[in-house]
């Protein structure tokens, strides 16, 4: 038996989204004739899983570990298995890809995954069962004694999956629980959306993105039919009634990616790049049922633009908006603020791009948060030459939360937690609110910020399921149709 566990944090709604890392791994593992668990669980499961994972005796563990909270839950669920089990315990996905020399130096991690995990772990698998060597594995890292020392070797690099539709990376469902992982959309419209990824890697040049290092900017995808052939799949056997893709970039081929929508033939959210969009792709959206895009504008300033390699002016940004706004199409605007070398003037340019996107465009969800500095990123470098001191340890990366308002930066500030609580104030539908927070963005008067604590209290109350709960929702539903 082999056990794949991704922990996520409590606070976030990442622990609804289908554990995409996983499950490509263990159906890789599944249709090679192997036993596998997945645990998807957060911090607050780590004493349970521990004794469960324990009581196994698996063949090995393996983590999946983005850069974050994840990072440290991940770490603290390690240890604890690392005390009362022998089993190697192994770190694969984005971070101990982009750090694999220093996730080795940990006494809890014994292997990494450098890269896509499929191939690798049949082979680890193989290897493990064997008693054999792990020399020569391409895409991991492992440890050797060397003069009485534990020392960190990384084998060559796997070279990527060429072939995305090999049957040997069919999905296989059955290894997760697939009704856990629906989410509601538009607004409670559907009840059976399921996250899904069609293609891997983006072929653009974002500064603040580890693509650059993780997928070496290379775009692949799986073909059109396959990724129809699954969807179908789902919405027969369980009845999905919407699809939200978590590609990095869903329309790099846009006649694949228009292919795949009309197969479906259900609503989906994506993602776009405002540069792509136009009347004609707008319209061709809404016949195919796309009823909600997350679209990255990052920044206000054309100076920081340029900076992150965006390859977006603010002029195409508007231009897009008003397109959107024109066919009347739901999109999620998210930017960044507080990049080394920001100034307070290209601060709130990008608030007040930010405030005329909400007053062009009505049906919107703005997110802003700070810049992080991710590791493989090509501004990685430029941010430690900017104050920036890479955590000492693998669990210190569970500081690196954009959602932090305890975010420790050199050129983090107070204001950009308040900045981005007074954006959210947009999303919950209520003019009030929304006046409120036009009012002290417009102004920059951030000081006295009462406002944002009653309102985050009442969210989470209404988060609950308690009478309360219920209360501030019924009270949140009456006061939005004012």
């Amino acid at each position: 038996m082999i056990y794949l566990v991704q922990v996520d944090y409590s606070s976030f709604f990442s622990y609804n989204i289908v554990p995409i890392g996983l499950l490509n791994v263990g159906s890789a593992l599944k249709n090679h004739g192997y036993d596998v668990t997945i645990v998807h669980c957060t911090e607050k499961d780590i004493e349970n899983v521990t004794d469960n994972i324990s009581k196994a005796d698996p063949l090995w563990i393996g983590f999946s570990v983005m850069t974050g909270p994840q990072t440290l839950h991940s770490a603290l669920l390690s240890m604890a298995i690392k005390d009362r089990c022998s089993a190697p315990i192994v770190w694969g996905g984005i971070h101990p890809s982009l750090l694999p020399e220093q996730c080795l130096q940990e006494s809890y991690i014994d292997i990494v995954v450098v890269g896509e995990g499929e191939d690798t772990a049949v082979e680890l698998t193989r290897r493990i069962e064997s008693k054999q060597s792990l020399d020569g594995i391409a895409g991991i890292g492992y440890k050797t004694k060397s003069n009485g020392a534990w020392m960190p070797v990384i084998n060559k690099e796997r070279p990527f999956i060429q072939n995305l539709d090999d049957e040997k990376y069919r999905l296989d469902y059955s290894i997760i629980d697939v009704p856990r992982y629906f989410m509601q959309g538009k607004r409670g419209e559907y009840n059976r959306m399921f996250s899904y990824k069609a293609s891997r890697g983006c072929a653009f040049n974002c500064g603040f993105c580890y693509n650059n290092l993780f997928n070496k900017r290379r775009w692949r995808a799986k073909s059109a039919e396959s990724v129809i052939e699954d969807i179908l799949y789902l919405k027969k056997e369980y009845g999905v009634d919407a699809i939200d893709f978590y590609d990095d970039e869903f329309y790099i081929n846009r006649k694949r990616a228009l292919k795949i929508l009309r197969g479906i033939d259900i609503p989906s959210k994506t993602d776009i790049r405002i540069d792509m969009i136009n009347d004609d792709m707008a319209s061709q959206l809404q016949e195919l049922k796309v009823f909600s895009i997350l679209v990255g504008i990052e920044s206000g300033s054309e100076r920081i633009l340029k900076l992150i390699n965006k390859g977006i002016s603010v002029e195409q940004i508007k231009e897009g908006v008003r397109i959107f706004a024109r066919h009347n199409i739901r999109v999620v605007y998210s930017a960044i603020i507080g990049l080394p070398t920001e100034t307070l003037q290209e601060r709130y340019a990008t608030i007040d791009l930010l405030l005329w996107i909400h007053n062009t465009h009505k049906e919107i969800v703005v997110t802003v948060g700070p810049y992080l500095p991710y590791p493989g990123s090509a501004l990685y470098q430029w941010a430690k030459e900017h104050g920036f001191i890479p955590p000492a340890t693998t669990e210190g990366w569970g500081n690196i939360d954009r959602w932090s308002k305890d975010l420790h930066l050199p050129w983090a500030r107070k204001e950009y937690y308040y900045i981005r609580e007074y954006m959210k104030f947009f999303n919950y539908n209520i003019p009030m609110l929304s006046a409120i927070a036009e009012m002290r963005l417009k102004h920059r008067f951030l000081k006295m910020p009462f406002d944002v604590t009653i309102v985050n209290i009442m969210y989470e109350q209404a988060m609950k399921q308690s009478t309360l709960g219920k209360i501030v929702r019924t009270f949140h539903k009456v006061v939005r149709e004012i």
